[in-house]
Parts: structure tokens; C-alpha cells; sequence
């Protein structure tokens, strides 16, 4: 499910019509990554320059964190009222599609010659920020294109036609966001093993973007969309950064608790960075979780095993008579 979206298009032309947006999305519960609510304080050339941007930032410099937060989105909407998209917007576009980003249209855009599904990517702000909500959008990849233009689609976003599913296996990572820098750390190391991770979403801006009630509310949607990917089939198990808190050696707080206590229900495996966290010793080791005692790679391992085991057994949903 995302819930972090950015929104880009003519800031010199459209920036109030994107405000409106900006604040349509915050009621309906998305968090927008970029732009911010501001105003245009002034301009260099064509590039727009806002209140927020740092006074003794460059152009490049504004547009080079602009566009590191439009690629941490989940998905991107293009404002474009009659179909227009400027320089700087399809230079932004181009670095979504490269990095298989979910992109989106208020109208069919002009003069940009790249595929594109008219009913399933071209939406009001309402509709968008509906499905978003609803379900998790991936990269569309089913354009009418033909057999040369899909090939060539295919192999310049290194897709495979007919993927095998166990590349699609993946992990959950998850401890308190105190240990946010290292959990980024954990995926970047599964990353190099050729596995992919997901991790929590940072929570410092919308801290400060949201009031208490709507932060709580952002909160509760976050965890839930959490939680579902842990359920969901693609998911092989979950990671456990429990370092020391607070002096408190291997430490698993309560929300992670509950991300556990999922994972053990839909059969994933569970692994603890370090070492077994004392209070819930009782749980974990029923719950059969895999202590890495530091060593990440040891992961490795385990997804060979899974692979070969997905190849010859069968697996059937538990049934009451299962557990009496």
C-alpha cells in the first residue's frame, strides 16, 4: 500500500492548483514528500525557487534533493492541465520510469513519447489518492506496444517477461525507528546478496507535516499497510534489527512484538539480527525465530533452502483440527 506520494509539474504555472492538491491528499491520509506547502519566494531564470528551499542552496543543489524525494515515494502524480509537461518535469519522469516508479497523470501528456495506459495511469487527484490507499500499484508494464517496442521495453527496465517467483521473495525488516540509519544499512547488505528488503517509512517530516491526530491516523495506516506485507505471499520473512536500546541488550519493543507475532501466524521465517531479547525469550523460541549473532549474510542461506523447499512442497492453509 503507499502512502508516500510526490507530485510534480509546472510550479511557475500550476502551484496553487498543486497546493489544493497537496492538501486534498493530506485529508484522504497520504503523506506528500514533495513539493512542501510553501510559497514561491522567487525565481532564477525559469527555476522556481520556494520559501522552504535553503537561501544558499543552487538550482542543481534544489533539484537534486527534490528529485531523491520524488524517487523515495511510493508513487508519483504529474499535474499537467491540458497535457502539458515542461523540461524539468519530463527530466523527472525519465528518472521515475528508470527507477520503475508508479507514474501517474491528471491528463494524457503532449509531446512526451513514452508508453503510457490512458484508463489505468491517466486519473483525477481524488481517484489516485483513492487507489493508493486501497491497494499497492506496481510498475505498469502493459502497454500495447509491438514485439520489438516491448522487447526493447523490457530489457531498458531489465524486466523479465515471465519472472520466476521466487525472485520475487523478499524481506520485511523491521525494529524501533531509533534504528532507522541502520535498518537502511541492513537493506543496502541484502541488496548486494541479491535479495530484495522492505523497510519502515522515516517519520521525522511527517511529525512535523501533520498535527497529533492526523500523525496518529497516518500512524495506524502505516502500520496496517505494514503488517499486510508481511501477509503478503511474496514476503519469505522478516528481519529483526534488535540491537541495544537505551542499555537494554537485543531490544524488541511492542509494535515490532505485534510485526513477529504476524509473521509467525503466516508461516514467515524470523530472524534477530543479534541475539534472543530476554522478556519474550519464552515466545521466540517457540515461534522458532533464527539468531544471526551480527551476521546478516546468514540469510543467504536460508533463502536457498526456501527456494528448493517452493519447488517441491505443497503448501495448505491450517485448520482448527490442525491445533487440537
Amino acid at each position: 500500500m503507499a502512502y508516500q506520494v510526490a507530485i510534480i509539474g509546472s510550479f511557475q504555472k500550476y502551484y496553487n492548483e498543486i497546493l489544493s492538491i497537496i492538501k486534498l491528499f493530506k485529508q484522504v491520509g497520504l503523506y506528500v514528500l514533495s513539493p512542501k506547502e510553501s510559497f514561491i519566494s522567487g525565481k532564477i531564470e525559469d527555476f522556481v525557487v520556494f520559501d522552504s528551499d535553503q537561501k544558499n542552496y543552487t538550482p542543481s543543489e534544489i533539484q537534486m534533493i527534490t528529485l531523491e524525494k520524488i524517487l523515495k515515494a511510493d508513487a508519483v502524480y504529474v499535474y499537467n492541465p491540458n497535457g502539458y509537461v515542461g523540461r524539468t518535469t519530463c527530466y523527472e519522469i525519465g528518472f521515475c520510469f528508470s527507477k520503475k516508479k508508479p507514474v501517474y497523470f491528471y491528463n494524457y501528456p503532449n509531446d512526451l513519447p513514452i508508453p503510457i495506459v490512458e484508463n489505468k495511469q491517466v486519473l483525477r487527484p481524488e481517484v489516485f489518492a483513492s487507489m493508493v490507499l486501497q491497494k499497492e500499484e506496481l510498475f505498469i508494464t502493459d502497454y500495447n506496444l509491438c514485439e520489438e517496442g516491448k522487447k526493447s521495453f523490457l530489457n531498458i527496465f531489465e524486466l523479465n517477461e515471465y519472472p520466476d517467483i521466487s525472485e520475487k521473495k523478499k524481506i520485511v525488516i523491521c525494529g524501533s525507528m531509533m534504528f532507522y540509519d541502520e535498518m537502511v544499512k541492513c537493506q543496502s547488505r541484502l541488496k548486494k546478496l541479491g535479495i530484495e528488503s522492505i523497510i519502515p517509512k522515516e517519520e521525522n517530516d511527517a511529525v512535523s507535516q501533520y498535527s497529533q491526530e492526523q500523525f496518529i491516523d497516518f500512524k495506524r495506516k502505516v502500520s496496517n499497510a505494514y503488517l499486510k506485507k508481511i501477509r503478503d505471499k511474496s514476503t519469505m520473512g522478516v528481519l529483526v534489527y534488535n540491537a541495544e536500546k537505551r542499555g537494554i541488550p537485543n531490544y524488541i519493543g511492542a509494535n515490532t512484538l505485534v510485526e513477529l507475532a504476524m509473521a509467525f501466524m503466516w508461516n514467515r521465517k524470523i530472524f534477530l539480527l543479534n541475539d534472543i531479547y530476554p522478556p519474550l525469550k519464552d515466545e521466540l523460541q517457540a515461534w522458532r525465530c533464527i539468531c544471526l549473532k551480527g551476521d546478516i549474510d546468514r540469510i543467504n542461506d536460508e533463502f536457498v533452502k526456501e527456494y528448493i523447499n517452493s519447488s517441491i512442497e505443497t503448501y495448505q492453509q491450517m485448520t482448527i483440527y490442525d491445533i487440537m
